[in-house]
């Protein structure tokens, strides 16, 4: 009976995937020190990594990746604001971020560690802006850039 896990890749191909995943968080580390923006948060090297490593995924598209952060963030500042920092709003800002991503055709599952982190920490509306919009838009770059320069890789599988 056949496997039903994943082929083992090639050298070549872990070679290349590494690579991209490398390249994607030295660049989110790269902004961070060169601006002092918060871009390099867990989430956001998740998101990096997903490019890298599943580049024609659904969710490592632009439109998931941006509109997945921005719309799990909107509703996390909201549970924040109405229910207080906590590991009990985080949760239910977590798994609240799904929906809104599901009817915006836009899953991103790193979105729920930033929805997660909001209601952790209570930052300022701000956020949205600084980290949030400026860390995705530096992952989407640097997705394109790599689709241009490594064989075989093309980012984005399509916008919108």
């Amino acid at each position: 009976m056949a496997s039903l896990s994943p082929a083992r890749p090639t050298v070549a191909a872990v070679l290349t995937t590494t690579s991209a995943t490398m390249a994607g968080l030295l660049l989110l580390a790269a902004v961070t020190s060169a601006t002092d923006l918060p871009l390099f948060a867990l989430p956001f090297a998740a998101s990096a990594a997903i490019v890298a490593v599943a580049p024609t995924a659904p969710f490592a598209q632009p439109r998931s990746i941006l509109a997945g952060h921005l719309a799990a963030s909107a509703l996390a500042l909201v549970i924040t604001a109405l229910a207080g920092p906590s590991i009990w709003a985080a949760a239910v800002a977590a798994g609240l971020a799904t929906a809104p991503m599901l009817l915006l055709r836009a899953p991103h599952p790193p979105a729920t560690a930033t929805a997660a982190l909001i209601a952790l920490t209570d930052p300022d509306p701000v956020f949205l802006l600084n980290p949030v919009l400026a860390a995705s838009l530096v992952v989407i770059l640097g997705g394109v850039l790599l689709g241009r320069v490594l064989p075989d890789r093309r980012y984005p599988a399509y916008w919108r």
